[in-house]
């Protein structure tokens, strides 16, 4: 999954150490301490994954119904879909606690976090908080997002469980085989068409290039790149990866492949939809930035370094689209 922080070099740094267990933070008392646990909590849930998550469903919306939905519908349903990403990706940390207890312990060096990150990233493996404390966390998160969920569409719930059970297979897979990015391809795309359904859009031919389209860009766009930079980190620990099990230029080659596949497929989704003209010409050129130029860096230069720039840009791919078609509703 995506980690995201921001440091504050002013403040005080703290330093861990490393244990074949866990690692041990130094524990805060009174209010720092329930500041610590609240950056742990909304850690463990990568909160700023959310944005990304929300765009993306939002995007779905109005590809689907050819406008804006609803006010209601959008506060209902960006409260669904934080929750429930919150949730959901929180029940991933619990699920690998024990890899990332063994791959912070496999550090070559002691690591300082500094504590002025926006949030604490894998808060259990760490010891910050408690596995109870994380089922908790989750739990309450489930809740709230299946309860906004039934207030869009009574029969949304059953996506909310089929992404909790593409989640536990990418754990369970890890160690297992490369295949686990099918599960997280296939999470993201159902959260996805949570926001085409959450509206009543069609089930027609849009719908099937959405799908596809959205598949294909989440294992070219992020997920393999994701896996570049964690290729000697993940070699020791048994992780399976595609840049581990074939290698970074067999890789590169299929993230490039992906990401071809992901920009044909957006020419031809803006072409089965009615919007202006501008939005219809800024797919392809936003596609060609963000997409296909780093990708064809990567194969070119299959390195971390590559596959970071595309990984940035690809991130913000749904987002900047969203952006694009926003404002061209309103020309």
């Amino acid at each position: 999954m995506i980690i995201l922080s921001s440091m504050d070099e002013t403040t005080t740094r703290e330093s861990i150490k490393l244990t074949d267990d866990a690692i041990i933070f130094k524990r805060k008392e009174g209010a720092p301490r329930l500041g610590e646990i609240v950056k742990a909590l909304l850690g463990m849930s990568r909160a700023p994954v959310a944005i990304f998550v929300v765009a993306h469903a939002g995007l779905a919306s109005i590809l689907a119904l050819g406008h804006m939905p609803a006010f209601s519908t959008i506060l209902i349903g960006v409260i669904a879909c934080f929750t429930g990403t919150g949730a959901l990706i929180g029940l991933n940390d619990l699920m690998d606690v024990d890899l990332d207890r063994r791959r912070l312990a496999h550090l070559s060096t002691p690591e300082e976090l500094d504590f002025g990150s926006t949030f604490i990233h894998h808060p259990v493996a760490k010891g910050v908080i408690s596995m109870r404390m994380g089922m908790i966390w989750s739990g309450i998160l489930s809740i709230i997002s299946l309860y906004f969920l039934s207030q869009l569409r009574a029969d949304l719930w059953p996506i909310f469980v089929a992404i909790g059970v593409c989640v536990i297979l990418y754990s369970k897979l890890s160690e297992v085989s490369f295949v686990k990015f099918l599960a997280v391809a296939s999470a993201v795309t159902l959260g996805a068409l949570a926001g085409w359904l959450a509206v009543g859009g069609p089930i027609n031919n849009a719908f099937i290039i959405f799908t596809v389209w959205t598949f294909v860009w989440e294992i070219g766009g992020r997920n393999i790149p994701n896996d570049f930079n964690d290729v000697e980190e993940d070699k020791p620990l048994g992780i399976q990866t595609i840049p581990v099990v074939f290698g970074p230029k067999i890789a590169s080659r299929i993230v490039f492949a992906a990401l071809v596949a992901t920009f044909a497929l957006s020419v031809l989704l803006v072409t089965m939809i009615d919007f202006s003209p501008i939005f219809k010409i800024s797919v392809p050129l936003i596609g060609i930035y963000v997409l296909l130029i780093p990708a064809y860096g990567l194969l070119r230069d299959p390195t971390p370094k590559s596959s970071m720039k595309l990984y940035n840009r690809s991130a913000i791919y749904p987002l900047l689209l969203l952006a694009v078609l926003m404002a061209t509703l309103y020309i």
